[in-house]
């Protein structure tokens, strides 16, 4: 069984693959995905403050957006991801994944699959673990050695 493991927030996705062996198997990086405009705060991506529009009866106001700079951002990204894996899953490119990803990234992501791609979701884990991530960490962090008992 081939497992793909997704390690995803607004800035970088990574992918590995395992060969469905536990902590004995290997875990391979596949891909990595980048958003440089991820690490970006609202006012470096809307350098512009809102627009000033003329009211009724001549009252101005200004034009709000409805989401943050940052937020639009980030779900472009989190689509992006989406449709990679969508393709991947349509090229039987694995049997499962596991999607690691900052909480609310995690929702972003969760919304915008696909039934089939949901189904094919084996595990979440609501953590954002960083861009220094490695394969063997991430085995040893989802199946951990099983412990050696040693008997006096």
């Amino acid at each position: 069984m081939k497992t793909w493991i997704v390690v995803v927030n607004r800035v970088e996705a990574k992918v590995f693959e395992s060969d469905g062996k536990g902590h004995k198997g290997d875990v391979k990086f596949v891909q990595k995905l980048e958003n440089p405009r991820g690490r970006l705060k609202s006012q470096d991506i809307n350098a512009d403050k809102p627009g000033f529009s003329p009211g009724v009866a001549g009252h101005g106001g200004t034009k709000e957006k409805a989401q943050s700079p940052t937020d639009r951002v980030s779900q472009m990204f989190a689509k992006r991801v989406s449709d990679y894996l969508e393709e991947a899953r349509h090229a039987n490119s694995f049997d499962e994944v596991v999607l690691i990803a900052a909480p609310q990234f995690l929702g972003r992501m969760r919304s915008m699959f696909s039934g089939p791609l949901k189904e094919v979701v084996s595990m979440e884990i609501p953590k954002d673990l960083g861009p220094a991530v490695t394969g063997p960490d991430l085995r040893d962090r989802l199946w951990p050695a099983p412990e050696v008992r040693h008997e006096l």
